[in-house]
């Protein structure tokens, strides 16, 4: 283990370097004494930290029954627009992790919302999934036809698996006319099974971006609004928390800037050429990082 310094801000990150201890580690008998539980609350990122497709992390089960154990609070937030707490929950419980729809927060839940605060009840152009598009509706959007993009207020970009150029050019084209660009967030890998990736919503987003010569609005991590509503539903102020994620330009950035303890997992190499440094804690994976945690009850 040793200690990197970040050339920008002179801070020091603690970055593991040991093959993952056995969940009995300590740290503290290894000369770095931490213990993670004197944090109130843990907000968790889910694809590359707590599963891989449709696999279980290692140490992820007993990192949520340690938590649970110990009376913490548990937040996944996940940049995820596919599918919405309720469902996550389900499949998480089927492959053996514990979590209640509270205990998960989504981009593509927080859409609909994020859109009637600003505009009210709007009609729509949705660059995403089916299951997306009917979450909107709920929520009280019209989704429009691709044909019917100038009548649009908002062009909502996330992951679509039928992505094409129609679809690209009925974005830009809104727009153009004004309408406002949300990304529901700019991941660029989506780690699965077997240490594989396939592509997230953020290349989605940048094919529109460059045709419509526009940035988007990011709704999910590292906005600072996504990580705001996180804290309040947990009842936490920033000091008392930790964000733990694979990904240092949404899940480090975002939690270092909204003042959490910052902790990548390095193991789903979402991003190789990331400056690790820029987290306080690096650990290989979620098996790894039990050994942090003081487990005398």
């Amino acid at each position: 283990m040793y200690h990197s310094t970040d050339v920008t801000s002179g801070k020091k990150s603690c970055i593991d370097t040991r093959q993952p201890p056995a969940y009995s580690a300590c740290p503290s008998l290894l000369g770095e004494p931490m213990d993670l539980l004197t944090y109130k609350a843990f907000l968790v990122d889910l694809d590359g930290c707590l599963r891989y497709g449709r696999q279980p992390a290692p140490g992820a089960a007993l990192l949520l029954q340690t938590l649970r154990r110990r009376g913490k609070s548990i937040l996944v937030l996940t940049n995820t627009s596919s599918t919405g707490a309720d469902e996550l929950a389900k499949d998480l419980q089927s492959i053996g992790l514990d979590l209640s729809p509270s205990e998960i927060q989504t981009t593509f839940d927080a859409v609909g919302e994020y859109i009637r605060d600003r505009f009210g009840p709007a009609n729509v152009l949705c660059i995403g999934t089916p299951a997306l598009q009917e979450r909107l509706r709920r929520d009280g959007h019209e989704v429009l036809p691709l044909s019917r993009y100038h009548e649009a207020k908002a062009v909502i970009v996330g992951r679509d698996q039928e992505f094409n150029i129609e679809r690209m050019v009925a974005a830009a084209k809104a727009i153009d006319e004004g309408a406002a660009f949300i990304a529901l967030n700019m991941d660029i890998r989506l780690p699965v099974e077997g240490g594989d990736y396939t592509a997230a919503a953020g290349p989605f987003v940048a094919a529109v971006s460059a045709l419509a010569y526009q940035e988007p609005e990011v709704l999910g991590k590292p906005s600072p609004v996504f990580f705001e509503l996180a804290l309040r539903r947990l009842g936490a102020a920033p000091q008392e928390a930790v964000m733990i994620g694979d990904n240092v330009e949404t899940d480090i950035r975002g939690g270092k800037a909204a003042g959490l303890f910052s902790i990548l997992i390095t193991d789903s190499n979402v991003k190789p050429t990331a400056d690790r440094s820029q987290a306080d804690l690096v650990v290989h994976n979620v098996a790894a990082l039990l050994g942090y945690f003081d487990h005398r009850l």
